[in-house]
């Protein structure tokens, strides 16, 4: 027997039980017109159902009986009907809306990048840390999965589906707005011009965007499992081109050491960005237009966020620097008078642990980054330098004046010059004008020891430095 048949059976066996109700109710019902109805000039309640006229109300009861016994007649149709219409949507709901909303809101979370840090190990592989965020309106628990980072494609650019580096995430039970670690771990370079790419970006920017992707990340949702693609691009701080790069102490290693040292000093180095950067030891090229002064290196060279100051040695190549000061103070003059001397670096070498660090390499031997000595220092380093003697790694004693009649080839020209600049005037025939200013009587020194001999122009653009910070003090 089907079930139409068994609904039809029973539909037959309810119509014939109100059928012998209602011929009971009538044997039993008196006549309408043999009931004394009350008379009342007013117009009676609505308990009792009666209005004026005489004419009955009919009672709310009444119209639910009516649904009632329409409901019991008919119940089954619903019952199945209801039962359609679960087994249409729930798996909608299910299958389509639940995963519908869980992507709406993985492609929500904003996944800011609050802390990290970068250590750049070797060519192949890097040490990786972050801590992020992520916000959901219900707690899920996330699988452990893999978080591939991409470099942002250019406008108009292929598709490029391949990753720089990928770190793993572990599981993570997430409610609300919920703090999110990944942490330490050695993470292979998968792609090397990706991340010199996205590293020059970074590099360059204030902020720098990040491609993030995870196929699939799967999430639970009590005892539901889903799996959604999720494919953001995020912002970082980036490092805004270490603006702020300088030197904030310096001084001569007089005599040079074996390897050529002959300055140290520390570096100011700000990292505006919230990535620890960890490099090893970076060298830097110092230059002057196309003129190359020297080179100094910062060991073990780590960048927290906020300002850093490493220590550094290096090689300036007095050779190129004093014949060629007088070109450099020239091109000075606004920085000179904000008590600064500037000159660009650029990347030069960078090892960690005796590996050398290529994609940094390629990054920073690319950039010219304003470097800034304090100019003061540098007069008073020169000028000590010059008369000061120092105490070498052999146990020799040396003076700047030694290095620079090594490189110019007549010591005792250099100190006698020097002491023409600090002789008083004796009435020779150069004997200045009463009316002469002491800048005036200095000028025209520098310019008689200028012609006195071809090296004299060394020490002279060392007064002129002075001159020049002097001028930019007033």
């Amino acid at each position: 027997m089907g079930v139409k048949e068994i609904l039809d059976k029973h539909i037959l066996k309810q119509e014939d039980k109100v059928k012998h109700d209602d011929e009971k109710t009538q044997d039993f019902a008196a006549p309408v017109d043999a009931i004394e109805l009350p008379h009342h000039d007013d117009v009676s309640s609505g308990d009792d159902g009666v209005v004026d006229n005489g004419k009955a109300v009919p009672e709310a009861s009444s119209k639910r009986q009516k649904v009632k016994r329409h409901c019991g007649r008919f119940k089954w149709y619903y019952v199945a009907g209801v039962v359609v219409l679960l087994v249409i949507l729930l798996p909608i709901l299910f299958k389509v809306i639940i995963p519908a909303i869980i992507r709406n809101v993985v492609n929500n979370q904003a996944l800011p990048i609050i802390s990290g840090a970068m250590v750049f190990t070797s060519s192949e592989s890097m040490t990786m840390a972050l801590n992020t965020s992520l916000d959901t309106p219900l707690g899920v628990v996330i699988e452990p999965v893999g978080l591939a980072l991409h470099a942002p494609q250019p406008e108009g650019g292929d598709n490029n589906e391949s990753s720089f580096v990928t770190v793993q995430m572990p599981e993570q039970y997430v409610d609300g707005k919920t703090e999110v670690e990944i942490p330490t771990q050695t993470a292979t370079i998968q792609d090397d011009t990706q991340l010199v790419a996205w590293f020059n970006d970074f590099f360059d920017s204030e902020t720098t965007e990040l491609r993030v992707k995870a196929d699939p990340l799967v999430a639970h949702l009590g005892k539901l499992k889903y799996s959604v693609n999720m494919d953001k691009t995020i912002r970082v701080q980036g490092l805004n081109g270490l603006q702020g790069f300088g030197v904030s102490k310096m001084n001569f290693i007089l005599p040079a050491e074996s390897n050529g040292t002959n300055v140290a000093g520390t570096l100011m180095i700000p990292n505006a960005s919230v990535l620890t950067l960890s490099m090893g030891n970076v060298s830097f090229n110092l230059w002057a237009g196309n003129l190359n002064l020297g080179i100094v290196t910062a060991y073990d060279l780590t960048l927290k966020p906020g300002n850093n100051t490493p220590a550094f040695q290096g090689e300036l190549y007095l050779d190129q620097l004093i014949p060629n000061l007088g070109a450099i103070l020239d091109s000075q003059n606004g920085a000179i008078s904000n008590g600064f001397i500037e000159v660009n670096a650029t990347g030069n070498s960078t090892f960690y642990n005796g590996n050398r660090i290529t994609y940094i390499e390629k990054v920073l031997g690319t950039k010219k980054m304003l470097v800034q000595f304090p100019a003061a220092t540098l007069v008073t380093e020169l000028l000590s330098g010059l008369l000061v003697s120092g105490t070498g790694s052999d146990g020799s004693n040396s003076t700047l004046l030694d290095s620079l009649g090594q490189v110019l080839g007549n010591v005792t020209l250099l100190e006698n010059m020097l002491g023409n600049f600090e002789a008083d005037d004796t009435g020779s025939e150069d004997e200045p004008a009463p009316s002469e200013t002491s800048t005036s009587r200095v000028r025209r020194g520098m310019v008689a020891a200028a012609y006195k001999s071809p090296v004299s122009s060394a020490r002279t653009n060392l007064f002129r430095l002075g001159l020049r910070v002097l001028k930019g003090r007033k």
